[in-house]
Formats: structure tokens, sequence, C-alpha cells
């Protein structure tokens, strides 16, 4: 499977043990996740709400109880609704690389030639059970939980090997990702350089397009204008630096991009129904 060019290059978990888990709240950062893709697994367990998540060009709508396994390499999404979601991320390289080598299916699952099906923990109950023994075991992080988190994993494609569960990756697929580079050059451009202006003839350029078709275009993959789409990551951006840095709200802004800051009030209150300093906690 091809992997797209742009993606998400935010490390997860360590070198020794490339596993991480992150429990999503409307207060988290990246509440509403936006389009990204990343070379690790992601499975994705709604603990309460309903989320709406889209994977290239299918949309799922997630119950409390769901889970749903994200495939490497896959352009992914989602949209909260009233949602507490947890994410677990990982990556084979160097947990159970060398033992999934021993067999066609395992190789051909790290070529990404073959894919598992993303609703496979509710069509198994046995990879369902250990999904959620993986959950608990990277959540609460007690002594010896790495231990118990690789050995869930290797459960878990122990049971995909060992009953033939995984696909072939489809064309279908691939010819979604050629359609999706431009969208993808153009998302990369805007997290290079979110800080600084960015016109949408800029854009469109470099998504290689009209601007006309270029924004209709982005409109149909995204669900979003392109100038919805950078004042949402510019706002995702501001969220982690006023939880991460004590920098004043007006230097957030500049930094984010917003040169006007009753403009980024606005924009920030309109995404995450609360002001950028009620978020920080310095007002009540």
């Amino acid at each position: 499977m091809k992997f797209y060019t742009y993606r998400e290059t935010m490390p997860h978990g360590t070198p020794d043990l490339p596993i991480d888990y992150y429990y999503v709240d409307e207060h988290h950062p990246r509440y509403q996740m936006i389009h990204h893709w990343h070379k690790e697994y992601e499975i994705i367990f709604v603990a309460d709400g309903w989320l709406e998540i889209t994977l290239d060009a299918d949309v799922f709508y997630l119950k409390a109880g769901d889970i749903i396994l994200v495939n490497p390499g896959v352009m992914h999404s989602a949209l909260p609704k009233s949602a507490v979601y947890e994410c677990v991320l990982f990556k084979l390289d160097t947990i159970i690389k060398q033992n999934l080598m021993r067999y066609s299916e395992g190789k051909a699952l790290l070529s990404q030639e073959r894919v598992i099906p993303v609703f496979i923990a509710a069509q198994n109950s046995k990879i369902k059970t250990i999904m959620e023994n993986l959950r608990l075991a990277i959540s609460k992080k007690q002594a010896g939980f790495e231990l118990e988190a690789i050995s869930c994993i290797s459960a878990i494609f122990a049971q995909i090997v060992g009953e033939n569960l995984s696909v072939a990756a489809s064309e279908t697929s691939l010819k979604i990702s050629e359609r999706l580079l431009p969208f993808e050059n153009a998302v990369a451009h805007i997290e290079k350089n979110f800080a600084s202006p960015i016109s949408l003839e800029e854009l469109s350029a470099v998504a290689g397009m009209s601007q006309n078709y270029f924004c209709e275009y982005f409109k149909r993959v995204s669900g979003k204008s392109p100038v919805e789409f950078l004042n949402c990551y510019r706002i995702e951006k501001a969220s982690e630096m006023l939880m991460q840095t004590d920098y004043s709200v007006t230097r957030i802004a500049l930094e984010c991009g917003f040169n006007d800051l009753s403009y980024f009030i606005k924009t920030f209150k309109n995404q995450k129904n609360i002001t950028p300093a009620k978020y920080r906690g310095e007002e009540q």
C-alpha cells in the first residue's frame, strides 16, 4: 500500500517500546482529529457518545463500546459527537517483526500487501478481548505493563495469522491514495507553513489545480474548505501551546498564524466552545 505524502510526524511511544496511548475528551487539543496518517497501527476505542470516523473514502459511525482498527498509511480523521475515545498506536518494527517474518501472511502484513479489516474487533470476540486487555495495560501502566502490552499485540497478530484474517490491499485503495495526493501535498504545505500567511492561490499551486477546482476538490475530500481546514489546524496547534507553554495568548496567536487577536479568540471559541484563556484555566 502506498504511503501518503503528508503524515503525522509526532513520535509515538519510545524507541524501546513504540506503543502509545491517548485518552481523548473535549479538553484534549486534538479532540477533533483532522485528516492525517502515520506508519503505526491504531486501535480506537469509543468509551462514550458517538464518533464519526473517516478512513480514506469510507465513513463509519461508532457508538460507545465499539472498536475500530486503522491500518498504517490510511488517511483518517474523527469527528466526535459528545464522545470520549481512547487510542492505542503501535509500530511492529521493533515489537514482533522478527516473529511475523516467519510467516508469509506476516511478511505481507509488514509490507502492507495485506491489511487487517477495520472491524476485526467486532467480528472476532477473541481479538476484541485481547484489544481491550491491551488498552487496559497501556493506559494503567502498572508494573510489567510493557510485557503485557507486547504480549497482547503478539496475541492479536497470532489470531490474525492463525485464522488467516487479513485481506489483500485492494486496487481501489491505491487509486484512492492517488486521488488524495493533491490534497496531501496541500496539507503538507499547511503543516510546514501554518505560522505564516497562506493563500488559496499558494495552496492550489501546490496541489497543481486551478483555484476554483481546488476549493471544490478540497471540500469533497475533507468536508472542510481550505480556509476552514487551515484554521482548524492552527487552532489545534494553539491548543497544544496553551497547555504546554506559558506563552501569552497574544504570542500563541501570532505563532499560529493569526495576526488579529480578536479573530483568533473568535475562531478558537467557534471550534472549542471556550475561549483560549478558559481553555488554559486562567478564567473561571
